[in-house]
């Protein structure tokens, strides 16, 4: 689990999960749908930096994850009047790899992680909607907004899963330890 308070948790994957149903429901022209999607990945990578904990191998990728979404949101700010492609291009090669990232750290922390093949296989949706978004670069602004916005909702969906967890386990006194031997049992 991540490294992280779970209201932090819970606030990184509620604006996820905000901005997917405006995804999914606005009428969007390809100049706002550009610049939502940029102030989207400001947004959670800014969230992403101030609530990590800098601590050890998760805090550091956290920090790189965050990083990373701004990067992706600054580049489409950027960008001299984003096109379709460089839209899809952008988001979907950093959804690629966020993706492939994910599934190499759940399955080396599989043993930390109670619900691993949940998030092993949102790792491996994250992959296909990355590659979907990329493949479809001749698609309509519509379909590029309904692609991202169902990318958002699942990952703030999972953060939000994983938030009521930690409050689970904070609530009934777990450590990490007590989770690697629940795991181990199972």
């Amino acid at each position: 689990m991540p490294n992280r308070p779970p209201w932090k948790l819970a606030t990184i994957g509620a604006v996820a999960v905000v901005a997917g149903v405006a995804l999914l429901l606005a009428d969007w022209t390809l100049p706002q749908l550009a610049a939502f999607v940029a102030m989207f990945f400001v947004a959670r990578g800014a969230l992403h930096i101030v609530t990590t904990s800098f601590e050890g191998v998760t805090g550091a990728l956290a920090a790189l994850q965050g990083i990373g979404e701004l990067c992706v949101g600054l580049t489409l700010l950027v960008w001299p009047s984003p096109t379709l492609l460089v839209l899809t291009a952008v988001v979907g090669v950093w959804v690629i790899l966020h993706g492939i990232v994910d599934t190499a750290i759940t399955m080396a922390t599989r043993n930390e992680r109670p619900r691993w093949p949940v998030h092993f296989v949102a790792s491996l949706i994250e992959i296909v909607l990355g590659i979907t978004l990329i493949i479809r670069v001749g698609g309509s602004v519509e379909a590029t907004a309904v692609t991202l916005g169902i990318l958002a909702v699942a990952v703030g969906m999972l953060e939000l899963s994983d938030a009521v967890g930690a409050w689970r386990d904070k609530r009934h006194g777990l450590t990490a330890e007590d989770r690697q031997l629940i795991v181990a049992a199972s």
